[in-house]
């Protein structure tokens, strides 16, 4: 899944977005593997600095968890927006609440290293431990105060950060695109670049919120982040100044030599449906006789904006189904007024294209109006309800899935192009950006098979 330094992804859909975490990232709860630990018949009694307050916080964490906080809760997208519900606790879970308290009072008690034994952070630490036991991984999360304020600047399309949309994929952390003008652009971050320290520190196996926290920052601060480039065996180095990021929700240009407008869709943020419809309309302006939509590295966003979306390229139908956890399924509909509806259409998509970025190829998939180039999308399918905790924390949890219009699950199976092409090893996806300073004899020379492939499909239309 990628993300803006961190996103999100993501999102999803969808609030996929860019999530960032906080610098101190609080640990996961939960068991290490190995033998089990040795006790002593009476433990040593230790200090009791943090007892009381870390009782009173975490049975304010999960009496949010488990009552009040669900009863507020606002379902924002990566989300779509869901009725809220007043679940009350199962009898089995107020069973294991002492058990939860015994461990609790063990820990603070009895930690050898009682400076590390802080109520905040074992508090966020347990929240997340409950979340990442229901196996959702990627979607289902807790965002801390920081975290949650991040992710709504993030989609409204404004942050502090290096200006680089990243990808966690299977051999680890890459940058997808560098925005135009951007601190990463100035400081000779490329696309297809991998990402292996920042700040000195190794990121192998960092899900993308921690990453996130690492790289993003106030603006006017600095970042040393360690890159290693295709065809090098030593990294490279980079110190790279934040700034705040205006994110082009939309990008376009028209291919060199062909009457094909290449349209590149970011996020689905706020506004996005309007940006698209103004690029089609200058592309439509400029000659553009068919189109080809670029979604590779896209986290999601807002499930509203995946409709407006979709619906600019389809005069009829289905956007996507949602199915509850009692198996019902509700139909969206296309919204009518599409201004694309005529024009051959062509879509890229790749391993982190993700939520409502997932729901616009699969509506588009499955009505046969376009065709899918590149490898299977990220598999986020879930409608994400965003509960607040009363710090500002926030709890968002999986309580929907989407469906393509044919029934298809995306969650945990993505949407499978129609061509499968891989990228060559350390080659990034050109962006609109890239395309338009090219000649038509650079573009064909260009290793974005992806894109290549999209244009033959286009034939003569392109």
């Amino acid at each position: 899944m990628s993300f803006d330094e961190s996103r999100p992804a993501e999102a999803d859909p969808d609030a996929s977005a860019t999530r960032p975490a906080p610098t101190d990232e609080p640990p996961a709860w939960s068991t290490p593997d190995g033998p089990p630990v040795a006790w002593t018949t009476t433990p040593p009694p230790r200090p009791r600095r943090h007892r009381t307050a870390a009782w009173v916080l975490v049975t304010v964490a999960l009496v949010a968890l488990i009552g009040s906080a669900f009863v507020g809760g606002i379902a924002i997208e990566r989300t779509g927006l869901v009725p809220g519900s007043s679940p009350q606790a199962p009898a089995d879970l107020r069973a294991e609440l002492p058990l939860l308290y015994q461990a609790w009072g063990i820990v603070d008690q009895h930690y050898v290293d009682q400076g590390a034994v802080d109520p905040t952070k074992q508090t966020y630490g347990a929240i997340k431990g409950l979340l990442e036991s229901l196996g959702d991984t990627g979607h289902s999360d807790f965002l801390t105060p920081q975290q949650a304020a991040e992710m709504s600047s993030s989609l409204s399309g404004h942050y502090a950060g290096i200006g680089a949309l990243v990808t966690v994929r299977k051999d680890g952390p890459a940058i997808v695109t560098v925005y135009p003008g951007s601190p990463a652009e100035k400081a000779g971050i490329k696309a297809g670049d991998r990402i292996v320290a920042v700040n000195g520190e190794d990121v192998s196996g960092l899900s993308s919120d921690v990453l996130s926290s690492k790289i993003r920052g106030p603006a006017g601060s600095t970042v040393r982040v360690s890159i290693l480039r295709a065809g090098e065996t030593a990294p490279r180095e980079f110190l790279v100044t934040r700034a705040e990021i205006k994110i082009p929700n939309v990008t376009w240009t028209m291919v060199p030599g062909r009457t094909t407008a290449m349209i590149r869709i970011e996020s689905f943020a706020n506004g996005t449906t309007d940006a698209l419809k103004a690029a089609i309309t200058a592309a439509r302006k400029a000659g553009a006789t068919s189109l080809l939509l670029d979604l590779r590295g896209n986290p999601g966003g807002y499930v509203n904006e995946a409709i407006g979306v979709a619906s600019q390229f389809l005069s009829s139908g289905v956007v996507y189904l949602q199915r509850d956890a009692s198996g019902k399924e509700t139909s969206n509909a296309v919204q009518s007024g599409g201004i694309a509806t005529d024009l051959p259409l062509a879509v890229l998509v790749d391993d982190s294209t993700a939520s409502a970025s997932e729901i616009v190829s699969g509506a588009l998939q499955d009505a046969g109006r376009a065709k899918l180039v590149g490898v299977t999308t990220y598999g986020t399918g879930t409608v994400l309800s965003s509960y607040r905790l009363s710090d500002g924390s926030q709890v968002r949890l999986g309580v929907a899935e989407w469906l393509t219009p044919k029934g298809r699950q995306i969650w945990h199976h993505g949407i499978q192009p129609d061509v499968q092409v891989v990228l060559p090893t350390g080659v990034g996806a050109l962006n609109p950006s890239a395309v338009a300073g090219l000649s038509t004899a650079a573009l064909q020379a260009s290793r974005d098979a992806q894109l290549l492939k999209a244009l033959d499909l286009l034939g003569g239309n392109g």
